[in-house]
């Protein structure tokens, strides 16, 4: 369902300078075109399972190409992927919501595509939230995470992790390894060759599905903490 996308990103691969993008603009239209459709089908998909993510569109759910090189040693202009996070509140948002991004292998960046979920690099507010009501509801929290399936179809992110006791919580906590994270993210790679076939949109969909006992754990914190904030 993405061959022009993933075929366009093969050649910006080998390609990537302002010259090769702008003589090729409208092939990356095609492709950006092409991407934008699918993300809006997979919202209307997944809108039927978690409605939560209200009427977001493509538009405001995916990633611009061109990279912010301003504080970087790596000038090369432009991203070597496509991704689109889908929640309310698009790309821009601080709920746990779905990721889809395609690229090619050996591009670079992750070197493959993949779908991930869960809270990445949260403010400190919003990290407390969650720590809290893991906390809280250690059980709720332990029975999503070790679920057989959940365990099966994704691995964590290596992420940042305090080493001591998180600040505000008892040092006899039992857990404690699960409250030390900094984020809460994980992600299942996807088979290259699935993104030219005509399944990708059923295979996206089985896969967010099992990430949604955790998005609700995690976005009924997110969005206390913020009702309480307002008060």
């Amino acid at each position: 369902m993405l061959r022009t996308s993933i075929a366009f990103l093969r050649e910006l691969i080998v390609n990537n300078h302002k010259e090769w993008f702008d003589a090729h603009r409208d092939d990356y239209l095609k492709a950006k075109q092409e991407y934008e459709r699918f993300i809006d089908l997979l919202i209307g998909e997944i809108r039927l399972f978690d409605p939560s993510i209200g009427g977001v569109t493509a538009k405001e759910c995916i990633f611009r190409i061109y990279r912010d090189v301003r504080f970087s040693h790596d000038k090369t202009p432009y991203k070597n992927h496509l991704g689109a996070y889908i929640a309310s509140g698009g790309r821009k948002s601080v709920l746990c919501g779905y990721y889809f991004h395609i690229e090619p292998a050996n591009a670079g960046y992750l070197d493959h595509s993949m779908w991930a979920g869960g809270v990445y690099n949260p403010d400190a507010a919003t990290l407390k939230a969650i720590r809290t009501d893991i906390y809280e509801f250690t059980d709720e929290y332990k029975a999503i995470i070790r679920h057989k399936d959940f365990e099966a179809a994704f691995k964590w992110f290596d992420g940042a992790a305090v080493r001591t006791v998180p600040k505000g919580f008892p040092k006899d906590f039992p857990d404690m390894k699960l409250i030390q994270p900094k984020d809460y993210s994980f992600y299942r790679k996807m088979d290259e060759a699935l993104l030219t076939g005509d399944r990708l949109l059923e295979e996206s969909v089985k896969v967010f599905k099992k990430m949604l006992p955790f998005n609700r754990f995690m976005n009924r914190a997110i969005l206390f903490h913020q009702e309480e904030s307002r008060q």
